[in-house]
C-alpha cells in the first residue's frame, strides 16, 4: 500500500501558514498604496503651490511605519514563496519509482498539486467513506489555472465535463465494506504514471500537468470523454507540456534584471567594442540583433546540425560552412539560433562566442551600385572589412546564384573575389544553399568547395514540426485574436505533410496555418481555430477533398458501381474493384504510401478501358479533365526518360502535369510499348508514391489514380472466352503469356493494386452502350434546345453496323458519327431543325438512317427509348 500523507509531508507547515499569508499580502499591497499617497504628501507639502495640512515631521513618520510595514509583510510572503514553496527533493525521482511505497509520495508533489489531492482527501471524507480515486481528483482539478488551459485549448465545455463527472460520481459509489482500501488501485497507477512522466522530463516534482497527462491512462470515465471530443491522449500530454513552457518563459522574462531579458534593450559597451564596418553595416542585416526577439524560440530538432556547424567554425584551416537544405527545412532559423547562443556566450566551442553574425545583401547592393564593377569594389571593401573586425560571420543566402559559371542579367559572381579571402583564418562565412543549387552550381567548382564544410540540413519529423508550431501560437493568436485548438494544430501539420509536398517542414506548416488564421479571421461568430478550418482552407489550396466525408461524398463512394455502371457496360471485376479501392483511400482504413488507388486493365481494344478511366476522373475528381493522358507509345527509347521526367532545361510531361493537378487521374496508356527502363521509374511511384524530377524535386502522386492500359495478349483473352474459361483462368493465361514474351515482369506487376482483365464485349452489351453514346449525343443538342429520341430499330441498325468482335464498341462510334452525325449536321445547316424541335432517329424502308420531326406515340411514352434529359 502506498503512503500518501500529505498533512505530515514537507508541505505541511506551507498548508498551516497559507491563509495567514494571505493576510500578508493584503498588508503588502494595502502599505503598498499607502507609502506612495503619504510620498506623494510629503511631496506636496514642500511644494509652493501647496499649504500643508499636517506637519511634515508626522507625515515623514506615517511613511517610515508604513515602509516598515510593507518591507515586514513583503518579506514574509517572499519567505513563504521562495523557502516552503520553492524546496526540491534531494531525493531522485527514479529511486522513488523503484521503490514506490516506501516513501510518503506526497513529499514529491508540488505544492499545487498536494493541495488538490488534499482537497480531494477531505471532500471524500465529508461525504460518504469511499477508496481516494482518479474521479474525485479530477474533479478537484476542473477549475485549476492547469486544467483550463488544457480545456480551452482543446475547446472542451467545462460544464459539460463537470455535470457528466457529478453524474458518474453519483452512480459509481462502492460498497462500503470495512476493510475497503484508502487510494483505489487506479489513483495509485495514475500517480505511478505520472511520476515517470515528471522523470521522463527531468523534474524534481510531479506536478498538476504530469498527473493530468497520466488521467487517461487510468481514469475510464475520462478516457471515454475524450474519445467522445475526439481527443487523443497524446494532445492531453502535449498541451500539458507546452503549459509548462509556457510558465517558464513568463518566469524568465520576470527576471528583467538577467541577461537575456537586458540584452533586449541592446548594449551599448559591445557595440562599441566591435570593430568598425560601415560599408558592411550599409548592405549588411545584423542577425545576432535580429535574433533577439525570437529569445522565446527553440532549436527543434537540428541540434546535431547546430553541432556540427560549430565543430566546423572552430576548425584553423577551412573553417567555412555551407548548409544545404530544401527551402524551408529551416536552415536560417539554424543560423540565427548560433547567432544567439553566441552573443550570450553559450556556443559549446568558446573561439565563437561573442561573434556577430551578419547577412550579407546582395541584392541590396546590386541595385544600389551603377555597374558590375562597382558592385565588385564594394564588396572587396565589405571583405576587407569582415577580415580586419576578425569578430564577424558572413552569411550569404541562395548561394549558388551567386558563384554560378552562367552570367544572369542582375546578379553577381562572387566566386573568384571570394575564394582570394576564404583561405584567411580571420575571413569565415556561412553559405545557404538548397541541394539543387549545391549539385547544380557549387559541385562544379571544387576549387572554391574546398574552402567549405557541407552540412545537410535534414527536415523535420510531425512531432518536431508540432513543437515549432506551439512556439508560432501567442503570434498568430495575438494578431488574429482567435484561439488555435490543439486538434487544428495537429490537423495543420497532418495535411501539411499528406497535400503540400513542394515545400518543407517547417515552414510548409507555418504558412498554412498562416493561411488558416486568415481564413479564421472572417469568420467572426467563432472564438476558435478549428480542424474543419484547416480542412476547408487545404481543400480550397490543392482542390483536393480533405476531412471528414459530407454526406453527398457519402452517398458518391457507397454508390460508386452504381454511377459508374450508369456509362461502363458490363465489366462487373473491374467496377467492383475499383470502387473498394477508393472507399478504402477515402475512409483511410490502411495507411497508404503510394497513391490513392493503381490499377492495370488489360484486354482488347474498343472494351470500355478508357471509358472507365474517364468515368472515373468524372465521378471521383469531378470533370474528365481531371485526367492526365500520356500515350506510352512514345516513350520507347531509354533517351525518352527526361521528356517524361524533366531534364536540364527541359519539364516532364508527366511529373509537370501532376505537380500542377495533384488531385487528378493518371492514364498510362498502351503501357506495353514503353522501354522497360521506363517501366522501372514506376515501381517507386506505385510502391512510394513520389518521383524525383530532373531538376531534383520530389513529385507527389499520393493524391492520384494511377492507372496503366494495355491490349497486350488480348489473342489469348478471345481465345479463352471462346473456350468458356472462367475468369481466374484467363488471368493465368494471360500472365503466363505476357511473361512469357517478356512485356512486364512479375514485380512491376505486383506493385498494382488489381490487375483487371476486361472480357470481349457480346452483341447485347453493345446496345446498351449505343444508348449511352446517343444520351451523349442528346446532351450536346439539349444545349441548342433540341431534343432527340431514337427508334429501337435504329439502336438495332447501329449495333449491326457497329459490331466488329475485334474493334469493341469503337467500331460503333464510327457509325453513328458517320450516319447520324453527319445527318443532324446537315439538317442544321439547312434550317430543316431548328431550336425548339424533336427530332427521331429512324430507319426508312430501305435501310438508311432518316429524321423525323412527328415523333410516334409509343417512342414518347416509352422513356427507356427517349434520350431527352430529365
Amino acid at each position: 500500500m502506498i503512503k500518501l500523507d500529505i498533512e505530515n509531508s514537507r508541505w505541511a507547515l506551507a498548508l498551516f501558514l497559507e491563509r495567514k499569508v494571505l493576510v500578508f499580502s493584503f498588508l503588502r499591497k494595502t502599505f503598498l498604496a499607502l507609502s506612495l499617497v503619504l510620498l506623494l504628501g510629503f511631496i506636496l507639502n514642500n511644494s509652493v503651490f501647496y499649504s500643508p495640512l499636517i506637519s511634515n515631521s508626522k507625515l515623514l513618520g506615517f511613511l517610515i511605519l508604513s515602509l516598515i510595514v510593507l518591507t515586514s509583510s513583503g518579506y514574509v510572503e517572499f519567505f513563504y514563496r521562495s523557502c516552503l514553496l520553492s524546496k526540491d527533493s534531494q531525493v531522485p525521482l527514479e529511486l522513488v519509482l523503484k521503490n514506490f511505497e516506501s516513501y510518503n509520495l506526497a513529499d514529491f508533489l508540488d505544492y499545487d498539486l498536494a493541495k488538490i489531492i488534499l482537497k480531494s482527501q477531505k471532500f471524500n471524507l465529508g461525504k460518504r467513506r469511499r477508496p481516494l480515486d482518479t474521479s474525485l481528483i479530477l474533479y478537484s482539478l476542473l477549475y485549476t489555472p492547469a486544467f483550463k488551459f488544457v480545456a480551452l485549448r482543446l475547446a472542451l465545455d467545462l460544464k459539460e465535463l463537470d455535470a457528466k463527472l457529478r453524474e458518474h460520481l453519483a452512480s459509481h459509489i462502492p460498497k462500503l465494506s470495512l476493510d475497503f482500501p484508502i487510494f483505489s488501485p487506479d489513483l495509485v497507477e495514475a500517480l505511478r504514471t505520472s511520476f515517470a512522466i515528471a522523470l521522463k522530463k527531468g523534474k524534481k516534482l510531479v506536478s498538476i500537468e504530469d498527473f493530468i497527462s497520466a488521467l487517461p491512462k487510468h481514469n475510464q470515465f475520462f478516457k471515454e470523454f475524450l474519445i467522445e471530443k475526439e481527443i487523443k491522449e497524446e494532445h492531453l500530454e502535449n498541451l500539458c507540456y507546452l503549459r509548462e513552457r509556457i510558465l517558464r518563459i513568463k518566469e524568465k522574462r520576470s527576471r528583467f534584471w538577467e541577461e537575456e531579458s537586458l540584452a533586449l534593450f541592446g548594449s551599448i559597451g559591445r557595440d562599441l567594442a566591435s570593430a568598425y564596418t560601415i560599408t558592411l553595416d550599409q548592405y549588411g542585416i545584423d542577425l545576432t540583433k535580429q535574433s533577439l526577439r525570437y529569445t522565446e524560440f527553440d532549436l527543434i530538432g537540428h541540434e546535431p546540425e547546430l553541432e556540427e556547424l560549430e565543430r566546423s567554425l572552430n576548425r584553423t584551416i577551412n573553417n567555412n560552412v555551407i548548409l544545404v537544405g530544401r527551402p524551408g527545412s529551416g536552415r536560417k532559423r539554424i543560423v540565427l539560433y548560433f547567432a544567439r547562443m553566441s552573443y550570450f556566450g553559450r556556443l559549446k566551442q568558446e573561439n565563437l562566442n561573442y561573434k556577430r553574425v551578419v547577412l550579407l545583401n546582395l541584392p541590396s547592393l546590386i541595385a544600389q551600385v551603377e555597374d558590375i564593377e562597382t558592385a565588385e569594389v564594394v564588396l572587396d571593401k565589405i571583405f576587407k572589412e569582415v577580415a580586419k573586425a576578425n569578430n564577424v560571420i558572413l552569411v550569404i543566402d541562395n548561394f549558388h546564384e551567386y558563384v554560378s559559371s552562367v552570367q544572369k542579367p542582375g546578379v553577381l559572381n562572387i566566386a573568384g573575389l571570394l575564394s582570394s579571402y576564404l583561405s584567411r583564418a580571420d575571413f569565415q562565412v556561412i553559405a545557404l544553399t538548397t541541394f539543387a543549387g549545391f549539385h547544380s552550381e557549387i559541385e562544379k567548382r571544387p576549387a572554391l568547395l574546398n574552402y567549405f564544410t557541407k552540412i545537410e540540413v535534414r527536415e523535420l519529423e510531425p512531432p518536431e514540426v508540432l513543437r515549432v508550431l506551439e512556439d508560432w501560437l501567442p503570434i498568430f493568436e495575438a494578431k488574429y485574436r482567435k484561439v488555435i485548438t490543439y486538434q487544428a494544430l495537429t490537423r495543420v501539420v497532418e495535411n501539411a505533410q499528406k497535400y503540400l509536398p513542394d515545400t518543407a517542414f517547417p515552414k510548409k506548416a507555418i504558412d498554412l496555418l498562416d493561411q488558416v488564421m486568415v481564413y479564421s479571421a472572417s469568420l467572426p461568430q467563432h472564438p476558435f481555430v478549428t480542424p474543419e478550418d484547416v480542412d476547408y482552407v487545404t481543400t480550397q489550396l490543392t482542390e483536393i477533398p480533405v476531412g471528414k466525408i459530407k454526406e453527398k461524398e457519402r452517398e458518391l463512394l457507397l454508390n460508386l458501381e452504381k454511377v459508374l455502371h450508369q456509362r461502363i457496360i458490363d465489366q462487373e471485376e473491374a467496377i467492383k474493384e475499383i470502387s473498394e479501392a477508393l472507399r478504402r483511400a477515402r475512409t483511410e482504413i490502411t495507411i497508404r504510401k503510394g497513391p490513392i488507388g493503381t490499377f492495370l486493365f488489360l484486354g482488347p481494344t474498343g472494351v470500355g478501358k478508357t471509358e472507365t478511366c474517364k468515368a472515373l476522373a468524372e465521378v471521383y475528381f469531378g470533370s474528365e479533365e481531371r485526367m492526365i493522358r500520356i500515350d506510352m507509345s512514345e516513350f520507347q527509347k531509354v533517351d525518352d526518360i527526361p521528356r517524361l521526367i524533366g531534364g536540364k532545361g527541359m519539364d516532364g510531361i508527366l511529373t509537370t502535369q501532376v505537380r500542377e493537378n495533384p488531385f487528378s487521374l493518371v492514364l498510362l496508356d498502351e503501357i506495353e510499348k514503353a522501354h522497360p527502363n521506363i517501366l522501372n521509374l514506376f515501381l517507386q511511384i506505385l510502391d512510394e508514391g513520389y518521383v524525383t524530377d530532373g531538376y531534383g524535386r520530389k513529385v507527389n502522386f499520393k493524391n492520384t489514380i494511377i492507372i496503366g492500359t494495355s491490349n497486350a495478349g488480348a489473342e489469348i483473352i478471345w481465345e479463352d472466352v471462346r473456350q468458356d474459361k472462367k475468369l481466374d483462368l484467363i488471368k493465368e493465361d494471360l500472365f503466363a503469356y505476357l511473361f512469357k514474351k517478356g512485356l512486364f515482369r512479375p514485380e512491376f506487376l505486383n506493385r498494382f493494386d488489381a490487375v483487371i482483365v476486361y472480357k470481349p464485349l457480346e452483341k447485347h452489351h453493345l446496345l446498351e452502350i449505343a444508348k449511352l453514346m446517343f444520351k451523349r449525343l442528346a446532351e450536346n443538342l439539349k444545349k441548342q434546345e433540341i431534343e432527340l429520341f431514337v427508334s429501337p430499330k435504329a439502336l438495332e441498325k447501329v449495333v449491326e453496323l457497329g459490331y466488329n468482335p475485334a474493334f469493341g464498341a469503337r467500331e460503333m462510334r464510327r457509325v453513328i458519327q458517320d450516319k447520324v452525325e453527319n445527318l443532324l449536321a446537315v439538317a442544321l445547316l439547312e434550317g430543316k431543325i431548328k431550336r425548339g424541335d424533336k427530332v427521331l432517329v429512324e430507319i426508312d424502308l430501305a435501310g438508311n438512317f432518316e429524321l423525323k420531326k412527328q415523333i410516334p406515340r409509343y417512342i414518347l411514352e416509352n422513356t427507356k427509348q427517349t434520350f431527352t434529359l430529365t
